[in-house]
């Protein structure tokens, strides 16, 4: 005697069967979407989203962001790579982008750490918009709109601290928000006696000097040395020299600093 299955039964065993396959769906789609250049867009996807976005390359000099219609919205991916603390993204008018802590296109909306506004970047609003970062990274900011861009443009530069060029063990540093302790470079003031270690997310010598990629002599001319640092940016170690003799070297190592006498020279 044949009996009939419960549709109710047959649903859940359905949906038993189809359970499970989220993580291997994922990991398709992402797959789907290898690295792109920006020269033909950048790909946004996730959160139910799935795009293709005018690029920018953010520099210092002014230019029109590109945007791509997808239905009745215009989609703008902006990037700049190698963002220090003190880099400004500067928009023509008032704008509030997502802003996500990515290094390349495409963009997954669902993976792609959302910066927080006060504790990644700042945004003030005048006549312009004023991204300005209090960490260092590389971001992607994504914009959309409704109205036509020919008749609203949009146009972007970046100000303030210079872009760092990155490469090798610095990119790990600057995608996890500058490390505060890894040498950077340091500046040579030979006339003055002074050379400074510079650690952290500093792109500039501060105090004059030389900018040289190895860090400072230590030998036994070294009189002392001053640490100074600054939370979340890094640190400045001075490294002091003849001609300047021991009084003279803990005279310029004013507070906050902490002088160490001695020809070993402090670090982080």
């Amino acid at each position: 005697m044949n009996k009939r299955i419960p549709i109710s039964f047959l649903l859940m065993a359905l949906l038993v069967a189809c359970s499970g396959k989220t993580s291997s769906n994922a990991a398709a789609t992402a797959a789907l979407f290898p690295k792109e250049t920006g020269a033909d867009g950048c790909t946004v996807y996730g959160l139910s989203t799935q795009v293709k976005a005018g690029y920018t390359g953010i520099t210092t000099s002014s230019q029109s962001v590109n945007y791509r219609l997808s239905g009745q919205t215009y989609y703008a991916v902006l990037q700049i790579a190698g963002a220090q603390i003190g880099t400004n993204v500067v928009l023509n008018r008032d704008l509030k982008p997502n802003i996500y802590n990515s290094s390349s296109c495409p963009l997954d909306l669902d993976a792609a750490p959302l910066t927080k506004e006060g504790t990644e970047y700042t945004r003030t609003v005048a006549d312009t918009t004023t991204i300005s970062f209090l960490k260092s990274g590389s971001y992607l900011l994504y914009l959309y709109q409704q109205p036509d861009p020919n008749t609203t443009p949009t146009t972007v530069l970046t100000t303030g601290t210079p872009v760092q060029a990155i490469s090798g063990d610095s990119l790990t540093d600057i995608l996890n928000g500058g490390s505060t302790t890894t040498f950077k470079f340091a500046c040579d003031g030979v006339a003055t006696g002074v050379c400074q270690n510079y650690y952290g997310s500093f792109s500039s010598c501060l105090f004059g000097g030389t900018k040289q990629s190895g860090k400072c002599t230590e030998d036994g001319t070294v009189v002392g040395s001053c640490k100074i640092a600054q939370s979340g940016v890094g640190t400045i170690v001075s490294v002091y020299r003849p001609s300047l003799d021991l009084s003279s070297a803990q005279a310029l190592c004013t507070s906050p600093g902490v002088f160490q006498a001695g020809t070993t020279v402090q670090t982080p």
